[in-house]
């Protein structure tokens, strides 16, 4: 994989999940509302290092544009299938193990346990889709 490719797929990658976040966690806080900036352990919106918080969606674009290439070969389809099942993949790799970690540590509102584990999935899916997309051959 080439430095473009990986550049590109993390960008994209970074953006769906920004987007399909904020659609989620919108709908979601309709039906079970929540400020995740008033629950404990984070930091003050004051505090410099919170800007930090705002880059998590690349930080996720671009280490599943990294490992993309080396799982690719393992899965079947076109690259939109390729991507769901790749996004799939990281939903339970790293999204499950973080909700049952927070949800069975920590008394927060089901709000954020539901978009965790919901939102999650579908910012999964879109992520892998756009890493498929943008690394296509």
């Amino acid at each position: 994989m080439g430095t473009k490719n990986f550049l590109v797929s993390g960008i994209v990658a970074g953006i769906a999940i920004a987007a399909v976040s904020l659609i989620v966690s919108t709908v979601v806080n309709m039906v079970w509302p929540y400020n995740v900036l008033e629950l404990g352990g984070m930091r003050s919106i004051g505090d410099p290092v919170m800007l930090l918080f705002f880059l998590h969606y690349w930080v996720y674009g671009f280490a599943l544009s990294y490992i993309y290439p080396y799982v690719e070969k393992g899965l079947k389809g076109d690259y939109m299938q390729k991507g769901r099942q790749f996004g799939a993949m990281m939903w339970i790799i790293v999204s499950i193990p973080s909700a049952f970690l927070v949800y069975s540590s920590m008394n927060y509102p089901i709000g954020f346990t539901v978009n965790s584990v919901v939102g999650s999935l579908l910012f999964m899916l879109a992520a892998g889709m756009a890493v498929a997309w943008a690394q296509r051959k």
